[in-house]
């Protein structure tokens, strides 16, 4: 009996699958480069010693070229965001000076980080529209015209691959950043991303879906439950560094580190109707015993550099230990900030609003430069008084704000950082109930007593606000700013050793934190392992 048409149309695909070319491609991704345009210092816990010289532009140029070389099929540049604001040159440019480097990396799609808007609304606008590479945000609008600022997302087709790239950017960005850095935009509206992603797919057909966002990873694992149309989250904003893809039912979520340190390197094999069919992860480290500099780079970073190398040198301080800033909790260079507001002030209680993560400072000379990188925006001091109870109000929230069991709740991803304070907390207790012991200068906290308490300024905030602790009494703008009393600071204490100093303790957590999400990740497990109660 001879076979059916439909039957022969079966042998002849089964023959023929078996020698059709699997497709290839290479996603590369950086993140949270905080304008660290040269090499610098950088923490690699385990290692001796744990602070080689890492990153720089003109070596990551080497690192991505040397990549692109060695790719099987096409590969794509994609940055995640928070890249410019971080150094000096950034600072004292408004950005500017970053511009021609970054287009010197060759990105294909870039979004935008929460500290991007840290030379207001304008310049934001302007800065994004220099670069070369697509620039994307979903959920990022302008208040008047709610009209978005940047298209959501694009298509690129190469080498007989098709990849639609979406950009997410922090919504909690324009809640969250000094309201003079954010007038006139929205960040929030992310409802119906999932809609639209669907309809990315139906219309355009990709073979592979791919979200750049700037939420931090524990959210990327949150966007890829709620979104799982989404074949790979190439994730920023916590400066995480993922040795392994981290997967969410069919999605991958990688991050590659902050600071130019790392590139994060994806290699993917299609599946013949689209989709992931393997893949291989690196987090390569860009040290400088490793990369040379692209010499065509390493002048456009020296051109940027160059207005401003003689005062990034200038000599501030000394110090006797590393000055560092990795960790969720408290920080030696935090300490350092905070310890100066405090006592140049003042007050009983000194605070720094904090970052992240910056550039280790080595023991030795504390450069201009250096300063900015570990404080890379100045702002007046303001100083006035709180009662206890609310102090520990403001702790609550903060720590809410990192151990949040609600991953769109998370913000900022460091706790509080004070001077004159100590208390002791358990990270899995319920919000508002947190804290076990808060001490001001060695006593315990009066909720009925006055404390005075000095921080900076968030620009266009109300006067009551200082580092977004509401409600301050009798406040009084102080005639130094952060940089000036630090500076001041380091002319009282010509050296300065700071250290980590238990201010700042975890009871049910690890001395040190490196990973918010790991911490977070290990919580969750934990929650949904353990016995229901009946």
């Amino acid at each position: 009996m001879a076979p059916s048409i439909a039957g022969q149309l079966i042998s002849a695909y089964l023959a023929t699958a078996g020698t059709t070319p699997n497709r290839h491609l290479t996603l590369l991704h950086i993140a949270d480069t905080h304008a660290q345009l040269e090499t610098h210092p950088e923490y690699m816990p385990g290692e001796d010693p744990p602070y080689p010289q890492m990153g720089g532009y003109a070596r990551l140029k080497t690192a991505i070229d040397e990549a692109r070389a060695n790719a099987i099929g096409p590969s794509f540049l994609a940055d995640g965001g928070d890249t410019f604001q971080g150094s000096a040159p950034a600072a004292w440019s408004q950005g500017e000076a970053v511009v021609g480097p970054l287009n010197g990396l060759g990105l294909d799609v870039c979004v935008p980080g929460n500290w991007e808007v840290v030379y207001g609304p304008a310049q934001f606008i302007k800065l994004m529209s220099e670069l070369n590479c697509k620039v994307l945000a979903y959920n990022f609008q302008e208040v008047k015209s709610r009209k978005r600022l940047f298209a959501p997302a694009t298509v690129i087709d190469r080498g007989g691959v098709r990849v639609a790239f979406v950009g997410i950017t922090d919504p909690t960005t324009t809640q969250r950043q000094p309201p003079d850095q954010v007038r006139g935009l929205d960040s929030t509206h992310i409802e119906g991303l999932r809609a639209f992603v669907q309809e990315l797919k139906s219309k355009d057909r990709p073979d592979l879906v791919v979200a750049v966002d700037h939420t931090g990873l524990t959210i990327s694992r949150q966007i890829a439950r709620e979104i799982p149309e989404f074949d790979v989250i190439l994730s920023g904003h916590t400066h995480e560094r993922t040795a392994e893809p981290i997967r969410v039912g069919r999605t991958l979520i990688v991050e590659p580190g902050s600071m130019g340190s790392f590139l994060g390197r994806l290699d993917i094999t299609l599946g013949l109707s689209g989709g992931i069919q393997s893949h291989r992860f690196q987090l390569i480290p860009v040290r400088a015993s490793d990369f040379e500099e692209n010499p065509e780079e390493k002048r456009e970073v020296d051109k940027a550099v160059a207005p401003y190398r003689s005062r990034m040198g200038e000599t501030v301080g000394h110090s006797q230990t590393t000055i560092a800033r990795y960790d969720v909790l408290e920080t030696s260079a935090d300490n350092l900030v905070a310890d100066a507001v405090r006592e140049v002030s003042g007050a009983e209680i000194g605070s720094t609003n904090g970052f992240r993560f910056s550039p280790p400072i080595p023991a030795g000379p504390i450069t201009e430069g250096e300063l900015w990188s570990l404080l890379p925006l100045d702002a007046r001091v303001k100083a006035g008084w709180i009662p206890g109870r609310d102090l520990r109000s403001y702790l609550e929230r903060e720590l809410e704000l990192v151990f949040s069991k609600d991953p769109w709740k998370l913000s900022g991803g460091w706790g509080p950082r004070l001077s004159g304070v100590e208390f002791q907390f358990v990270a899995a207790a319920e919000p508002g109930h947190r804290l076990r012991s808060v001490k001001v200068a060695g006593k315990d906290l009066q909720d009925e007593q006055h404390y005075t308490f000095a921080g900076c300024e968030r620009a266009g905030e109300p006067l009551d606000i200082i580092c977004r602790l509401k409600g301050v009494h009798e406040v009084k703008a102080l005639p130094l700013s952060v940089h000036q009393m630090l500076r001041e600071y380091l002319r009282r204490h010509p050296v300065v050793a700071p250290r980590e100093d238990r201010r700042e303790v975890a009871l049910d957590l690890p001395t040190r934190v490196f990973s918010q999400d790991a911490l977070l990740a290990h919580s969750s497990r934990k929650r949904k392992n353990s016995p229901r109660r009946k």
